[in-house]
């Protein structure tokens, strides 16, 4: 079925006048797929030696664990049906730093204190479990009117559902912010992946020992003790599900441009490539359709990726040029007015008024590059 309507989307984009689906996805989202390509393969080279290393610890970790040898695991030996999050091999436990806490307050503190307050936006906002609710989290803006967003969300006083809300009310505040003086079309975000970029900036915060000290959570000598750690829980995290995101990204792209070829193999050789998994021995069954991006948000998957470089784009220019903050050091910005001063007027006010790249650029110095990724995760 979904190879069916693979070609019935290719059918459609033909007609007008595009190469394939994925090509007419990207074109009309603003992104030049030959551009993409390059940006996803300058990240390959940048992380390919460093996935090695981690995940030559992975398999030494989990194969002491499962009582086997590190070449005898498998794909379901990752703790997640696609491997492409982090499994838990380090022994920090970081929800035990937010139980009992009310982290809608723990949100409107931060935010607040860098300038970007939420409490209208909280109050309006639905965030905890009930009868017959959506079990999820996502952030909605009513209508495109910025004086009503809204956050849903089913809070436990886990590390998880911190991330979650430091991200969706990053969502919150770019739509709340979004540029009144320009046209009504134009009241939108630069594209997709940039709103997803800085919700990823402030989600990634939740595992940062430094906003735990700044936000009260820890003392200095805990943060000593578990930032290390935390660290390479963080880098496992960003590195695993970039390379994760490199085999949705390429599937897709090939599976648009030839939906006849084994699909079934085209799918093992990438994950084989690009997350060192094997393929179980005479494995031939559609196991790509069983991610539901492929069947129901066709070609959007590599925005979350971008998301996460653009985050680390924007984080190492402000540690530098806003904040100034010494070298080496990574900042939680509490207290930083400047910060939200800086995302409002380069980010956030412009809204869709430039070309994507344009607004990067104008923001950073550079257009969108996967360096300073790398720099914060891999170097």
């Amino acid at each position: 079925d979904i190879i069916k309507l693979v070609k019935m989307r290719n059918q459609a984009a033909k007609q007008l006048g595009f190469s394939n689906y994925h090509a007419m996805s990207l074109e009309l989202s603003g992104q030049n797929p030959d551009d993409i390509s390059k940006l996803f393969d300058e990240l390959d080279k940048l992380t390919e030696s460093a996935y090695k290393t981690a995940k030559a610890e992975i398999d030494n970790v989990l194969s002491a664990q499962l009582k086997i040898t590190p070449d005898q695991m498998m794909p379901w030996h990752y703790q997640n049906r696609f491997f492409q999050e982090a499994p838990k091999i380090y022994d920090v436990d970081l929800d035990i730093y937010y139980k009992g806490k009310k982290l809608e307050t723990l949100v409107a503190d931060y935010y607040k204190s860098i300038g970007l307050p939420i409490d209208g936006m909280l109050a309006a906002s639905d965030l905890y479990e009930k009868p017959g609710k959506n079990q999820h989290a996502f952030c909605t803006m009513i209508s495109k009117d910025p004086r009503d967003v809204r956050v849903l969300g089913n809070i436990k006083s886990n590390a998880s559902w911190m991330e979650t809300m430091l991200h969706e009310f990053g969502h919150a505040v770019y739509f709340y912010w979004l540029g009144n003086d320009i046209p009504w079309t134009q009241q939108d975000c630069a594209h997709i992946f940039t709103t997803e970029a800085i919700a990823m900036f402030f989600g990634r915060l939740a595992s940062q020992p430094e906003w735990m000290v700044d936000m009260g959570l820890i003392n200095s000598e805990e943060k000593e003790k578990i930032a290390p750690t935390a660290k390479k829980i963080l880098r496992l995290q960003m590195i695993v599900f970039s390379r994760w995101a490199q085999v949705m990204y390429r599937f897709e792209k090939s599976m648009y441009e030839n939906p006849d070829q084994d699909l079934n193999k085209l799918w093992w050789q990438l994950v084989e490539k690009y997350q060192l998994v094997k393929m179980p021995e005479g494995r031939n069954m559609p196991d790509w359709a069983s991610k539901t991006h492929i069947a129901s948000s066709p070609c959007y998957y590599h925005n979350y990726l971008m998301g996460e470089l653009l985050a680390s784009q924007l984080y190492i220019y402000i540690n530098k040029n806003i904040v100034k903050a010494p070298e080496g050091t990574e900042p939680s910005f509490k207290g930083q007015a400047k910060v939200g001063e800086y995302l409002i007027k380069n980010v956030f006010e412009p809204a869709n008024r430039w070309y994507w790249n344009d607004m990067i650029e104008k923001a950073t110095g550079e257009k969108l590059t996967a360096k300073y990724f790398a720099k914060q995760f891999i170097d």
